[in-house]
């Protein structure tokens, strides 16, 4: 049986289990992101044929507290082991992240693993987190990074502004001009981000994993 299709199956399971911890509204925030993050990774994985975890960037321990608490536990069993050693990139911005987490605990610690190993892929990195806009993935950062991400203060493309920090974090610039106002390259960091989440496009494309 298809991995996804098991996932959407077994979602009145999930949302028993969910309705039964009776979660604050900041904490089903970060359910319904997870949520979302993980079933645009499951089809990922499906896909290409990785695993859950190689798409999440999660270890075993981390893939295994992830599924109970978004109460898909009992059927991701064989997904959870991460193949693919993480890039030195992933690694740097992981740590960054961690750095500047809100306080600790493990929704914290598996967004800095995610979105480190989702900023790797080539879209938007909302859209690489398979979330419905960008404006989830600010309320997210600002939430469990607020350190880092309310340095974003012009609303910089959040791929670029995780960068930028990691370089001058390491001491050095990626940017070819001294101010942002002046440089040839400001559509590339501050362009508009909207368009439609990828799940919504794999579902208007009739896709299915």
């Amino acid at each position: 049986m298809r991995l996804v299709g098991t996932l959407e199956e077994n979602s009145g399971g999930a949302a028993s289990c969910l309705e039964a911890s009776a979660a604050p509204s900041e904490q089903s925030f970060d359910r319904h992101v997870l949520g979302r993050i993980f079933l645009h990774s499951a089809a990922e994985a499906a896909r290409l044929g990785d695993t859950i975890a190689d798409r999440l960037g999660v270890d075993p321990d981390e893939f295994a507290a992830l599924a109970r608490y978004l109460c898909v536990d009992s059927f991701v069993e064989s997904a959870g082991k991460r193949e693919l050693a993480p890039e030195d990139e992933e690694l740097m911005v992981r740590t960054l992240l961690m750095q500047n987490r809100s306080a600790d605990g493990s929704v914290g610690q598996w967004l800095a693993s995610i979105v480190a190993r989702r900023a790797l892929e080539s879209n938007h990195l909302w859209e690489d987190l398979g979330l419905a806009t960008r404006g989830d993935l600010s309320k997210l950062l600002l939430r469990h990074f607020p350190g880092l991400a309310e340095k974003n203060t012009r609303n910089m493309r959040w791929k670029k502004f995780l960068y930028r920090a990691l370089c001058e974090a390491e001491g050095f610039s990626m940017c070819p001009s001294p101010t942002c106002d002046s440089c040839a390259e400001f559509h590339i960091c501050f362009g508009d981000e909207s368009g439609p989440s990828a799940l919504a496009r794999t579902a208007r494309n009739g896709g299915a994993c």
